[in-house]
């Protein structure tokens, strides 16, 4: 008995060699929405809490729970988006490289191209603002900024084409600003069919303005400057910098200014604008934020990171 064991042995191992086949069971590993390299350059807050990104290779991201998770949203673009806007309609804008325009008509969760006519030389769009009025502007290279007047579907230029570009446009009512490299401010008083340039009191490039009503203005840009107007934009004047962190995006929030930038800087601003102090995004954030925005009782900054902001 015990003299035939071994041959049992080898001969069930013979059989599980030959005959018996491994299976493998794997499971299929879905990358992040947000991957490696990436950027979310701007973000617009769409009806029902969505959150909508816009930035690298044409990307468009979802969030309903300020950025913990993230869906993609298929895009016909694969140009780098610089910034979005929505309607509270659930109609949305976004614009980027190479004179790229989409609009959606359904929060986001499709888009479609839209041809606008721009510089053969550069013509990337940087920002893009919309309107309770179906109205929406984008500014970018060689001094463009086109107005839109049927919620993105069609654009006309309203200013000649330049070697300087415009990074920022604020609408109110019939009059419109637009704030450039070189400090430059210029002015239209007849809804963008001429300009006026206004005096600057500094020289680094303007990246954002803002008004909290009809006569309180500020502009942010490069190196921390701060402008501001207390007349309707007629005049601007500097305030002493409290950070050399260059300035991106700012907003208003009923109480207080909000300014993001690089190196996670926040800087927040009284109502008069004459007074700020330093803070971060979040404790210890080092990252740069090109979009600042509300959501909810909530702000978001994009750039970098998505980040909730800590506006205390």
């Amino acid at each position: 008995m015990l003299s035939i064991l071994p041959l049992v042995i080898i001969g069930g191992l013979l059989y599980a060699a030959f005959f018996v086949k491994p299976t493998v069971g794997a499971s299929r590993v879905q990358p992040p929405a947000v991957q490696r390299g990436e950027l979310i350059y701007g973000i617009a807050s769409s009806p029902s809490g969505v959150v909508l990104g816009a930035g690298s290779g044409g990307k468009i991201w979802r969030t309903v729970d300020l950025g913990q998770s993230m869906t993609v949203t298929q895009s016909p673009t694969t140009a780098n988006l610089q910034d979005i806007a929505a309607w509270s309609s659930g109609e949305a804008v976004a614009v980027g490289d190479a004179g790229t325009v989409i609009v959606t008509r359904n929060s986001g969760q499709s888009w479609t191209p839209v041809k606008v006519n721009l510089s053969s030389i550069a013509n990337k769009l940087v920002r893009v603002r919309i309107f309770d009025d179906g109205s929406a502007w984008t500014v970018g290279e060689m001094g463009a900024a086109l107005r839109s007047t049927d919620r993105g579907a069609t654009w006309n230029r309203m200013t000649p084409e330049e070697d300087k570009a415009w990074n920022d446009v604020f609408v109110g009512g019939e009059r419109v600003w637009l704030v450039g490299e070189f400090g430059r401010i210029s002015e239209s008083k007849d809804a963008g069919h001429s300009w006026a340039n206004m005096a600057s009191p500094v020289k680094s490039s303007l990246m954002a303005i803002a008004f909290r009503d009809e006569q309180h203005g500020v502009a942010v840009g490069v190196d921390g400057v701060v402008v501001t107007t207390n007349d309707g934009g007629d005049t601007w004047t500097a305030v002493r910098p409290t950070s050399t962190a260059h300035l991106f995006d700012l907003a208003w929030d009923g109480k207080q200014w909000l300014a993001v930038g690089e190196r996670g800087v926040l800087l927040i601003g009284d109502a008069t604008a004459a007074n700020w102090r330093v803070s971060r995004v979040s404790p210890d954030n080092r990252q740069w934020h090109t979009k600042i925005i509300r959501e909810g009782q909530q702000y978001l900054a994009s750039g970098g990171s998505l980040d909730v902001v800590d506006a205390r």
